[in-house]
């Protein structure tokens, strides 16, 4: 099913293997900037470095936008981090409460994990006219902790869990991609630094102790100092050495 809203074209569906692979194909095709995919279900939902994300059917929001920005290719990986500013504020209008970000794609809630962001883009060698990204969100809406596996429950929670209500999809998917693509203009206009200063209000690593295992397969244990104008991690060392992490999966010390 196809519909229109405020110019943007929206794909909905019951079930799809993965909304990022769908809305992939799409742009490839020429779908414009803001074209979004949503699904009731994922089969084959995933995260950052091939983890599967658990998908609760109707129980969350799923979805991925299309953006076609007007950016360098060096700051690309820069649009997870504004996409996850855009995520951040619509939960906070529509949760009333203050949700954080972990670096690089987590949104945290009363520090447990309520959602997430998978950045994906076409080749950067393209030419410009034919270069796109896409954003796919998953966000936890009206899941219980039932609905989850037992070894995620003390990790996990929904704006269900937070506020006693259940947001409706719809609501929620457009006040959510307004915010989004409202960060990005933002980021076109008047740089990277504005969207930085915000997104590091809501720093959830900060000064906290912290594990990362880099690309390199190494373990870096230190404290965190948050990212910088490049969107790039960094930690502090026992030792007083400064890390920079480029990716990698984060965890708190001794806690995850």
């Amino acid at each position: 099913m196809l519909f229109l809203f405020a110019m943007y074209p929206i794909h909905s569906f019951d079930t799809v293997p993965s909304t990022n692979s769908l809305a992939k194909k799409l742009a490839k095709n020429g779908a414009p900037h803001g074209t979004a995919v949503i699904a009731a279900n994922q089969t084959e939902g995933r995260g950052r470095l091939g983890k599967n994300w658990h998908s609760v059917v109707n129980k969350g929001l799923y979805c991925s936008i299309i953006v076609r920005p007007r950016l360098a290719v060096q700051d690309f990986p820069k649009i997870t981090l504004a996409a996850g500013l855009g995520v951040a504020e619509a939960i906070d209008r529509i949760a009333g409460g203050f949700s954080q970000l972990k670096w690089p794609n987590d949104i945290f809630l009363d520090g447990k994990k309520c959602g997430g962001i998978l950045t994906e883009s076409s080749a950067l060698n393209e030419p410009e006219i034919q270069r796109f990204a896409v954003i796919g969100i998953g966000l936890n809406l009206s899941s219980s902790l039932e609905d989850f596996p037992e070894d995620l429950r003390r990790k996990v929670t929904s704006i269900f869990l937070q506020t006693g209500t259940c947001p409706d999809a719809s609501h929620v998917f457009l006040t959510l991609r307004d915010e989004v693509l409202q960060q990005l203009e933002l980021f076109y206009s008047d740089g990277f630094r504005s969207i930085l200063a915000a997104w590091k209000q809501r720093d959830f690593l900060l000064g906290k102790h912290m594990e990362c295992v880099g690309s390199d397969g190494k373990i870096i244990t230190g404290v965190s100092l948050g990212p910088d104008e490049e969107g790039q991690l960094h930690v502090k060392d026992g030792d007083g050495q400064i890390h920079t992490v480029l990716s990698g999966d984060i965890s708190l010390a001794g806690k995850e």
